[in-house]
């Protein structure tokens, strides 16, 4: 996966920035800027949002299930507690972002790349990745269970008792990822072509019953 190519987000046009006072959204946004404007609890589900930043931006509780984000980019957003269902990011880059308890789930990642985000606690049963990049990021007792993955990078995560199940990492490598107690099936078929530490490794063949000494 080293050097997987990743589209970056466009801006054609200059975007019209918004800041503090959060604007009320329509189905369709383009080429905005938001700054520290509060988000929370609203109801922007089916949203379409196109060449938008958001910095500072609190969508803490918001139904955005089935919204779609293309060419964005978020910084210092917090998603904790939010509803994104059925959502897609695409050419979508995420930096110190929060997410704890969020619901990511049946989601589309494209051309995405997170880093230094809290995603502990949150969903994302079923997600599909393609071209995605997660740096620094945190895990922690979240589900990846059942996902589809088509090019994914996952560097120096914390993975602490997360939920992998039914999910194939064949070709990602996670020798720098925390992975005590995660959850596997008991032949551990997701982990077959990963790449693992080698403490991880004899912790993973003593759950099959082999002993290494």
């Amino acid at each position: 996966m080293v050097g997987m190519k990743i589209l970056s987000p466009e801006f054609p046009s200059p975007l019209t920035p918004y800041e503090n006072d959060a604007p009320a959204l329509e189905n369709f946004t383009e080429n905005a800027a938001f700054s520290a404007c509060n988000f929370t609890r609203a109801a922007l589900a089916d949203a379409e949002f196109s060449h938008v930043k958001f910095s500072g931006c609190k969508f803490i509780s918001a139904d955005l299930r089935r919204a779609d984000f293309c060419d964005a980019v978020f910084e210092n957003c917090d998603f904790s507690g939010a509803i994104l269902r059925g959502a897609a990011l695409r050419r979508a880059r995420l930096d110190g972002c929060k997410g704890m308890g969020a619901d990511f789930s049946e989601g589309y990642f494209a051309d995405t790349v997170a880093g230094k985000c809290n995603f502990s606690y949150a969903n994302f049963g079923g997600t599909k990745f393609k071209a995605v990049r997660f740096a620094n990021c945190n895990f922690s007792d979240c589900s990846l269970s059942g996902c589809t993955l088509k090019g994914l990078e996952i560097q120096a995560a914390n993975l602490l008792r997360a939920e992998l199940y039914g999910t194939l990492f064949k070709g990602v490598d996670l020798s720098d990822c925390a992975l005590e107690g995660v959850t596997l099936s008991q032949d551990l078929r997701e982990l077959r072509g990963a790449t693992v530490s080698a403490l991880h490794a004899a912790g993973f063949l003593r759950a099959l019953g082999i002993h290494v000494r």
